[in-house]
């Protein structure tokens, strides 16, 4: 006989109940908490029970149902956490009645009646990647929105300063740590032309000599939006050293990263294809986790979110709509910049590359960039997976 755990997950507490594959309730539901003492008094009653074969079936609930997940799998149960989408189509009736209890009621008839792969505990070190991965796109999209401030006020400040570091220049480490000290033309009018260069010639920049003439030339002749002393001048000073600090934090995660990736096995296969570099193979290898896992192409692309929506209207069946965007974002956007710089890569070096000669292809046949873009991507998702199966063999 099989007995499961249902658990309806919220914030800080949890209703759970056992039943039996007979529908026999052994524990009814109650409600308990995310702490060490509600969790091993709830161990306590199972154990008194005498049972074997228990399983423990939750929703996803983002990060809230984490602390559940890592109990019951560190006590050696098998763990199921499902997509909150089968749950909703399991319960959709015609009363409108929803409790915690009921919940949990639905979601033990939901396990006897369909399979569901268990969760399996991944390696710290998987678990380590996946943190520092998603730390590194948290650190990026914030960075952004740095950038995008910090080139406002640079314009209100010392619009010149874009013609002293020009395009991306204007973002490294000697731009920022400069225009922090000098943000402003008046400050750089009073200070001596030997101070200024010495900044430079400490970085050790080249042409350090011809740089701060340009910029004390420039400065005197500089008519900005704000005085030196306008707390917008203070602000862009302060936001530069922020974007600095997170720059330097972005590349400490990143070599973190990579020290990690080196340490699996999928390492040199990935990095092996092509246009894909060191940080990308970690990236890739961060969000995937253990890639045998997976046991064919299309549960991966389903996890990518690049599988395709299925319509169907009566006799007509289309099977190549667009891609369903269910799956994890990061990956699919990691893959997509991997594919253009493969292409691109490609296309200046001249060289034979499959994944170029099947964007083309697809070009050929009239598709849109962006359609071949994502095809591309599928085709390369594929071949990271057939190159990371072949170590197994």
């Amino acid at each position: 006989m099989h007995y499961v755990l249902a658990i309806d997950v919220a914030k800080e507490k949890s209703m759970g109940t056992l039943i039996s594959s007979c529908g026999e309730v052994l524990i009814d539901p109650y409600e308990f908490n995310h702490s060490k003492q509600d969790f091993s008094s709830l161990l306590v009653r199972i154990k008194k029970l005498n049972i074997k074969d228990v399983s423990v079936i939750m929703e996803s609930t983002g990060i809230y149902h984490r602390p559940v997940e890592r109990f019951f799998l560190e006590n050696h149960f098998k763990v199921y956490v499902i997509n909150p989408l089968y749950s909703k189509n399991h319960k959709n009736s015609l009363r409108k009645t929803k409790t915690d209890k009921l919940d949990c009621l639905s979601l033990a008839e939901l396990f006897f009646t369909h399979t569901f792969r268990k969760v399996v505990k991944p390696s710290e070190l998987y678990l380590n990647m996946n943190a520092l991965s998603r730390q590194y796109f948290a650190l990026s999209e914030s960075t952004i929105d740095l950038k995008n401030r910090y080139k406002n006020l640079l314009y209100l400040c010392f619009p010149e300063y874009e013609k002293i570091f020009v395009g991306n220049m204007v973002y490294s480490d000697i731009a920022l740590s400069f225009i922090s000290q000098y943000p402003h033309p008046e400050i750089i009018s009073k200070t001596r032309l030997c101070f200024l260069q010495t900044f430079f010639k400490r970085k050790k920049f080249r042409y350090w000599k011809s740089k701060t003439t340009k910029i004390k030339e420039i400065a005197n002749t500089s008519y900005p939006s704000v005085n030196y002393n306008d707390e917008i001048v203070a602000n862009l000073s302060q936001i530069a050293k922020i974007i600095n600090n997170q720059q330097n934090n972005i590349n400490i995660v990143k070599e973190k990263l990579i020290n990690f990736a080196k340490c699996t096995p999928y390492f040199t296969p990935i990095n092996s294809i092509n246009g894909i570099g060191e940080f990308t193979t970690a990236i890739i290898i961060a969000e995937l986790g253990d890639i045998n896992r997976f046991n064919n192409i299309k549960e991966l692309t389903a996890y990518c979110g690049l599988d395709p929506t299925i319509k169907q209207s009566g006799k007509t069946i289309n099977t190549h709509g667009p891609i369903s965007k269910s799956g994890n974002k990061y990956m699919r956007h990691i893959l997509f910049l991997s594919a253009l710089n493969i292409v691109r890569i490609t296309s200046l070096s001249k060289k034979e590359n499959d994944i170029e000669i099947y964007y083309r292809k697809k070009r050929n046949e009239g598709k849109h960039h962006y359609v071949a873009t994502i095809a591309t991507t599928t085709k390369l998702l594929r071949k990271i997976f057939a190159v990371c199966k072949q170590i197994n063999k």
